[in-house]
């Protein structure tokens, strides 16, 4: 009883032939482009992907229940195209709602995203819930208008159900990272706090780059999605004219009709579908249809050398848009991270030539290109010496990117707070 595509004349974005994404339609195809492919002015979909990449099973089980609880109470009462999110909230309940902790954003305004929040401290999902319904209650939040949960994750690390030796907290049970041994062996795959994304039609991510240059891969369980990435010569134009956050409702206004028109792909993600694309361009996203769409990202950089080139332009001003840029420490705890993994894996015995030729090429693109700091680490490798701004808890840990905020790296001294808003 998934939800039904956009039909009944409900209208989309209008997308010219040569705006649609590139599409896959098998595994081993796909993780090519995945891992040894540059995704620059790209969108390439694998259809059935939650599928065939044995995804089905990654939302916990208490949020499919309140989806289905929610889905089916709408049904009940033949509503099927009103507003689903205040019922999945409700299905989950205050208890669960405490074990997460999420942002939640309301979209009472045509073409604005509004997010529910009070001081700088971490929220658990219940405590949001409870200042929508004040902010409703004091008429500041429309009591219809559409709600989206982004970066959806545990309140506490647990030990991940797939590798008892990891410590997580995102709260999907299996991801991509866990399809493919080689996902391990990537410059960089942020795996500890990769956030869901549950939202009404109307809902999504307003225009943004990530805090940092690099790919995400996407998974979209149930609901339809539009999709939208501007070419990346267009990286600082489009989002200084469009201005940050803007979300492309429909109807849409003339002045939007034409910004879509420069999009480099547009596309309708439908159930089932997983994607990549690169996060340092320009995107925005649009749930459509009735019911709920419910997905999550994956960051990360593949073996290739454009990748790694674009990776080392993050927080650089003529390549990324500063309104978006990472915290400059965070950024240098992130290089920590990369040159970690290319070290572990080129010790690693089982490397074939092709990727240990890749991996190698990275490190010099890093040496070259790299900022000061990323030159000071490799410096220190040579030396067979060790400094690092932190030695973390666990080995490795990083907030996952994705769509609304591709996040911050997780300071286990300083608790730093949420990712800013990108």
């Amino acid at each position: 009883g998934g939800p039904m595509p956009p039909g009944g004349g409900e209208p989309l974005w209008p997308i010219r032939e040569d705006q649609k994404p590139q599409v896959v339609h098998n595994v081993a195809e796909f993780l090519e482009v995945l891992l040894f492919q540059t995704h620059l002015d790209r969108v390439v979909v694998l259809p059935d992907g939650v599928r065939l990449l044995g995804q089905q099973l990654g939302i916990p089980a208490v949020l499919r229940q309140a989806c289905a609880a929610s889905g089916e109470a709408r049904r009940r009462r033949g509503a099927t195209s009103e507003p689903a999110m205040r019922g999945f909230l409700t299905a989950l309940g205050e208890k669960q709602q405490e074990r997460f902790r999420a942002r939640l954003w309301h979209y009472g305004t045509k073409g604005k995203e509004r997010e529910i929040k009070k001081g700088g401290k971490k929220k658990t999902l219940k405590e949001l819930v409870e200042l929508l319904k004040s902010e409703e209650a004091a008429g500041a939040v429309p009591p219809t208008a559409p709600l989206y949960i982004s970066e959806l994750r545990w309140l506490e690390k647990v030990r991940h159900p797939l590798v008892h030796d990891e410590w997580v907290k995102t709260a999907t049970s299996v991801d991509i990272y866990d399809f493919t041994p080689l996902a391990r062996r990537m410059p960089l795959w942020e795996r500890s706090e990769g956030g869901i994304f549950v939202g009404d039609r109307g809902t999504g991510s307003g225009m943004h780059v990530d805090q940092c240059l690099w790919s995400n891969i996407g998974r979209n369980w149930c609901g339809f999605k539009l999709f939208a990435i501007w070419p990346w010569e267009e990286r600082l134009t489009i989002p200084n004219e469009v201005g940050k956050g803007r979300i492309f409702h429909l109807p849409l206004s003339p002045e939007e009709e034409a910004w879509l028109a420069r999009a480099k792909v547009l596309a309708l993600v439908r159930p089932g579908d997983v994607w990549v694309f690169s996060g340092g361009q320009p995107h925005t996203a649009l749930v459509v249809g009735d019911g709920l769409n419910v997905s999550a990202y994956e960051s990360f950089v593949p073996a290739h050398v454009d990748a790694m080139g674009l990776l080392v332009k993050s927080n650089m001003g003529k390549a990324h848009w500063e309104s978006c840029w990472m915290d400059d420490d965070d950024l240098d705890e992130l290089y920590e991270d990369v040159v970690d993994n290319l070290q572990r894996s080129l010790r690693s015995d089982d490397l074939d030539t092709r990727l240990r030729s890749r991996l190698r090429d990275c490190i010099q693109v890093m040496r070259e290109k790299g900022d000061d700091y990323c030159k000071e680490l490799w410096a220190q490798e040579d030396r067979g010496e060790r400094r690092r701004q932190r030695e973390m808890e666990s080995s490795y840990s990083g907030e996952s990117g994705d769509e609304h905020t591709p996040a911050k790296k997780t300071k286990t001294t300083s608790g730093q707070g949420e990712p800013t808003s990108c």
